[in-house]
């Protein structure tokens, strides 16, 4: 019985596929092509809705991979139509997700001069206890770092305690034995007594910081000049604008299926309202960071926390000129927001053609809202 009912249930499907199958098959095409428009739309002088579809676009392609192959398996002509879309958008998808497992565990070997490099947004090292209740999560990250140990490593959210007699920065330089260290910070946030900014922690010396402003004057970033092996690069380590949810919007997304339909309008347009304005921002700071890199006479490292996934105009705008050493190395997906609904890649390491990356990996520690992301680098001439 079990067996024919189970057998009645799929050939309702299938009866119901026969149906519907260009309409679905036309409107994940139309999904897909609207997501690879959000690379060339600037969401500040039209609309976001562009942005929202390539924010989708990793759950777009999942969906349009699992129906492909179930028109395959049905032999529909349509399959055809849903192949040759995602053919056209092949750069989003290799931005995307990577399948080349080897690229996990390709190294290089100790002759290679290269160097090992992490960027994190440590989330103030949890200062306020979101992660762990009980404080623990700033050993947790220290107990990390000395496992893995990298030689050149680029923190956002940075929280330095410089009013205690040891601070964070000390602990972590002793751990790393790293040497050269260097900060900055925002002095607004230094009078709240939350010393928060950027730091990069480097075996290999460091000079000539610049801290990086935008258009408000708001500080979201730093460079430095590293000498390495003889060589020197330039480091680019920031934070473009976040979409800033709060408690109340995290909480109407929990308990969304409670709210009756006016509620949910004025949660969803309120949260709407904060990343229009966010993606306004991060795109007028994606072209002053563009601007300010292309002047570098060294080679160049951007890393940090961008707020955008890789199917998306500002990504696209600042990695125009440089390698994403995910895509150069890395597999799987690669998401780095441990926020549940958005699982996709917003922390980067990109690089300049002189640089060659190996063995990136994203550390799926529960360690901050984000999760590190490292790689070993070489220079190739």
């Amino acid at each position: 019985m079990e067996v024919k009912k189970g057998k009645n249930i799929f050939e309702k499907l299938l009866s119901l596929l026969k149906k519907l199958n260009l309409t679905l098959t036309l409107l994940l095409v139309a999904a897909t092509v609207f997501s690879y428009c959000s690379v060339w739309i600037n969401p500040s002088e039209y609309t976001i809705i562009p942005a929202l579809a390539g924010m989708a676009f990793p759950y777009i392609l999942v969906v349009d991979v699992l129906y492909a192959l179930l028109l395959i398996f049905t032999k529909k002509w349509t399959a055809l139509l849903l192949i040759a879309t995602l053919a056209a958008g092949y750069k989003m998808i290799d931005l995307t997700v990577m399948l080349n497992p080897v690229n996990y565990v390709d190294d290089y070997s100790k002759e290679d001069s290269s160097f090992s490099f992490m960027s994190f947004n440590v989330r103030l090292l949890d200062r306020y206890n979101w992660i762990d209740s009980k404080g623990g999560t700033k050993n947790k990250i220290f107990e990390f770092l000395k496992y893995e140990s990298p030689e050149i490593v680029c923190f956002q959210e940075f929280y330095n305690n410089s009013k205690d007699s040891v601070t964070n920065a000390d602990l972590i330089s002793e751990i790393l034995q790293t040497p050269y260290v260097i900060r900055d910070y925002d002095s607004t946030d230094l009078q709240h007594k939350t010393d928060k900014g950027y730091i990069i922690f480097s075996k290999y010396q460091l000079s000539d910081k610049q801290p990086l402003f935008d258009f408000t004057g708001n500080l979201i970033g730093m460079s430095v000049d590293a000498e390495i092996y003889g060589k020197k690069v330039r480091i680019f380590n920031f934070h473009l604008k976040s979409i800033k949810l709060g408690y109340d919007d995290y909480e109407f997304i929990d308990k969304i299926k409670d709210k009756n339909n006016q509620e949910k309008i004025l949660g969803w347009g309120n949260i709407f309202s904060k990343m229009s304005s966010a993606y306004q921002i991060r795109v007028k700071q994606a072209v002053m960071i563009d601007s300010i890199v292309s002047l570098s006479p060294y080679p160049v490292i951007l890393c940090g926390d961008f707020n955008e996934p890789p199917v998306s105009y500002c990504y696209w705008h600042i990695k125009r000129s440089f390698r994403d050493a995910f895509c150069e190395s890395g597999t799987g997906f690669g998401g780095t927001m441990r926020v549940k609904f958005l699982t996709f890649r917003i922390d980067y390491i990109l690089h300049s053609d002189k640089l060659k990356s190996k063995r990136f990996r994203t550390h799926t520690e529960n360690l901050s809202d984000h999760y590190p992301i490292s790689c070993k680098f070489k220079f190739l001439e």
